[in-house]
């Protein structure tokens, strides 16, 4: 009997207009009812996730940064995998000698090596234009999401200022529309700092985190927390970065209409896409059994 949900955000969850439909926002209120644990499990960070949450005013725990934190309904950290501090250089030094601009997730929020001037160059011209083209539904205020980032990221001259004050780093990211660019700096990566998650969202975007900082290692944490088998446990979503959780022995793994082809090949079961109410298929079927 199925215990726990765990669902992917983006692409699953989420519409491509970015919105939780109706129809999943009531099947989801019923199985928060009926005492099912809903854990959602995502690359967005914390505070992203929980806004859009609480905008539908759902309460439930929240695996942020692929894997690397957990959250309670409360806001209470339950677990977190960080990158080690000494590897953090190396890392830098590779996304320098790629020529691409990045952001560094830590314990003291969103931190930018290098001037406003700079990121908002960056967002201008490389992270709205991949937004877009993943989420060609979405409206996107440019100046109003470009202001935000600004408003909430951490300035430093040069990644030994930031490390100086000792933060704990989750997750470095970067997003193009240049693929090729992306590719190099992956295989850089692999070859020359190996043991570390390195993880593609979407084609536009590249995380690397603590290897084991996968969302499969978050739900094997959650699930040992809470004594719930993994059979209990059923696993929604879409792309590449959900498969060390949808590839975990034993649960009911679910691919959306819109997965990716490795997804859909090793998930038992499959649903609607994300615009057609996918997720909320699933639910109304488990509360069906009830």
């Amino acid at each position: 009997m199925i215990k726990l949900i765990v669902s992917d955000l983006d692409g699953t969850l989420l519409n491509s207009k970015q919105q939780i439909s109706d129809r999943t926002l009531r099947a989801i209120k019923q199985i928060q009812r009926k005492g099912l644990r809903l854990l959602i499990n995502t690359e967005q960070n914390y505070f992203d996730a929980k806004k859009i949450l609480d905008t539908y005013e759902i309460p439930c725990d929240i695996a942020c940064f692929g894997g690397s934190c957990i959250f309670d309904a409360s806001g209470h950290q339950l677990h977190a995998s960080y990158i080690p501090t000494k590897r953090i250089p190396e890392m830098l030094r590779i996304f320098g000698s790629c020529r691409t601009f990045y952001e560094i997730h830590s314990t003291r929020g969103l931190c930018v090596l290098g001037s406003k001037e700079g990121y908002a160059n960056y967002l201008s011209s490389e992270v709205i234009p991949a937004l877009r083209e993943e989420f060609p539904s979405q409206t996107l205020d440019e100046e109003s999401y470009i202001c935000e980032r600004l408003e909430n990221a951490h300035f430093y001259d040069n990644g030994q200022l930031l490390l100086s004050e000792n933060p704990q780093i989750i997750k470095i990211t970067t997003q193009s529309l240049d693929q090729q660019k992306l590719e190099q700096l992956t295989n850089s990566l692999h070859t020359q700092v190996p043991h570390f998650a390195v993880s593609h969202q979407s084609p536009y975007r590249l995380d690397i985190t603590a290897v084991n900082a996968l969302k499969g290692a978050a739900v094997h944490f959650y699930t040992e927390k809470y004594q719930i088998t993994l059979k209990d446990t059923m696993v929604i979503g879409d792309s590449e970065n959900d498969y060390s959780m949808l590839g975990l022995p034993y649960i009911e793994s679910i691919a959306m209409g819109n997965a990716d082809d490795i997804i859909q090949e090793i998930c038992l079961h499959h649903t609607a896409d994300n615009d057609h109410d996918g997720v909320a298929i699933v639910l109304e079927q488990i509360l069906s059994r009830q």
